[in-house]
Formats: C-alpha cells, sequence, structure tokens
C-alpha cells in the first residue's frame, strides 16, 4: 500500500483576508483547523489563486478585503477565479 502526504482540503471553507495596496498585498490564511499564515505578494488574483492552489488545494477559497482604490476590479478578478 502506498500512502500519500498530498494535502487535499475537499470541503473545507478556506477564509483569506487581504490588505489590498497599490502593488502588493498582504494575504492571511486561516483554516477549519485554525491553521493561519500571512505573506505578501503581488497583487494579482491569479498569482493568489496559484499560491491557495498549491497550499491548499481544492478548498472553497473565501475572500474578504476592504475595497478601496481599487473598487470593484479586484472582486472582478477574484470571482472570475472562483474565490468567493
Amino acid at each position: 500500500m502506498v500512502q500519500s502526504n498530498k494535502k487535499d482540503f475537499s470541503g473545507q471553507n478556506i477564509s483569506i483576508g487581504i490588505d489590498v495596496h497599490l502593488r502588493t498585498w498582504s494575504v492571511t490564511v486561516l483554516t477549519p483547523s485554525g491553521f493561519m499564515r500571512t505573506h505578501t505578494q503581488k497583487a494579482s488574483a491569479k498569482e493568489l489563486f496559484e499560491h491557495l492552489n498549491k497550499h491548499y488545494p481544492n478548498g472553497s477559497y473565501h475572500a474578504a478585503y476592504e475595497t478601496g482604490f481599487s473598487g470593484f476590479s479586484t472582486y472582478y478578478a477574484l470571482t472570475e477565479l472562483g474565490i468567493k
């Protein structure tokens, strides 16, 4: 029998808080088990989605951020990638 160490977050809600800046986002991710990690990345919905898929595969992603200068463009970019 082969054992797999591959992570799978199927059926789990992954909560994402985004502090939006012009060129970068500070992103905090919280899993149902209470695991929390914060990182800074380029201001990009696609880059965030790739990070989530790599570290929290198959999760149901739910993001919150305070809209400001970016208006709804961030919202549209996130929802287009399946991030609620």
